[in-house]
Order: structure tokens, then C-alpha cells, then sequence
């Protein structure tokens, strides 16, 4: 922080305002600068990504390359997870209570946590739904953890609308 124009008494209030003018400026510039780097920062942990799964895809699993070799089917397993999930049940164990999924989205952001598919927020749904043993929905667009014995949602089913038909003149 600079001390110029600093007020060293309390004497004018016009003085405290255009101090004040003058540390939001300096708080703008500070922002201006720090904008490509956080640009560089998330180009950064997107190249890391793809290349760790182009890791993840270059490295064949040797019990499944056997059982190809014998002729038999491979077995069917569930897609390796990010890790994601663990990121997200810590989120929510530090918050201590339910988060709507934007809060959850913006929480992974701040942590430079990569996020699913393209980032948006029915890509993070996918993985809470995909992992019900650790995850519930308690109500529209909010997560909590099954341990905490919260009721799930259920919404109100869909009624059918029905269409008169109008009567055809004879």
C-alpha cells in the first residue's frame, strides 16, 4: 500500500473520501494486472488435465490386455474417477451443511480444482448422481452428504395435461 496523500488527521472528510477514491484505483490496477495471470493459471491446469488423461489413456491395463489375449470379454468397471467427488465431500464436510451446486462449483474453482467435461454445473450433478452412496439430493440444486441422514427430494410428480379437443362442425 503507498502513503501518498495519506491524511494525518481526521480533520476533513473530503480528504478520507479521496483516499478512498485512490486505494479502490490502486485495488482496480492491482486486478488488471492479476486477470492474465489467473488466465495463464487456468490454461495452465487445463494443459495439466488433458495430459493426465492422455497418462491415463496411454497406459493400458495389463489384467485387462491379458483377458483380451484369452478370448474371454473384458469385465465391466466403472469409469476411473477424478477424484472429484473426494474434492466435493470435502467441500461440503468443511461446510458442515448442505450447498446449492453453484456454491459447490465456485468452491472447486477457487480450490483451481479441474472440473468435468466443460466445467459446467450438470457435469458436477452427473458425478453426485452417479456416486449415491456418499451424496444426496435434499432439495432442487442442493447436495448434501447421505451420512448426514438428510431426506432426499422428491419432486412432485408430473401431471399429464389433458387437451380437449374442439368439437368439428358438421
Amino acid at each position: 500500500m503507498t502513503t501518498r496523500n495519506v491524511p494525518t488527521s481526521l480533520e476533513s472528510a473530503e480528504s478520507l473520501e479521496l483516499w478512498a477514491q485512490q486505494i479502490e484505483k490502486e485495488i482496480a490496477e492491482i486486478a488488471a494486472s492479476l486477470a492474465p495471470l489467473q488466465d495463464r493459471l487456468a490454461a495452465a491446469r487445463e494443459k495439466l488435465d488433458l495430459v493426465n488423461r492422455l497418462i491415463h489413456l496411454s497406459t493400458p491395463d495389463r489384467s485387462s490386455s491379458l483377458r483380451h489375449s484369452q478370448g474371454s470379454s473384458p469385465p465391466l468397471a466403472p469409469p476411473p474417477s477424478s477424484g472429484i467427488e473426494d474434492r466435493i465431500e470435502d467441500i461440503l464436510r468443511s461446510t458442515g451443511s448442505p450447498m446449492h451446486i453453484r456454491d459447490i462449483r465456485t468452491a472447486l474453482i477457487q480450490k483451481g480444482i479441474p472440473l468435468p467435461g466443460k466445467g459446467d454445473e450438470a457435469n458436477i450433478i452427473l458425478r453426485l448422481r452417479r456416486d449415491a452412496v456418499r451424496f444426496i439430493r435434499t432439495e432442487r440444486g442442493i447436495y448434501a452428504l447421505v451420512e448426514w441422514d438428510l431426506p432426499a427430494y422428491a419432486p412432485a410428480p408430473r401431471t399429464k395435461k389433458v387437451r380437449r379437443r374442439k368439437p368439428v362442425p358438421r
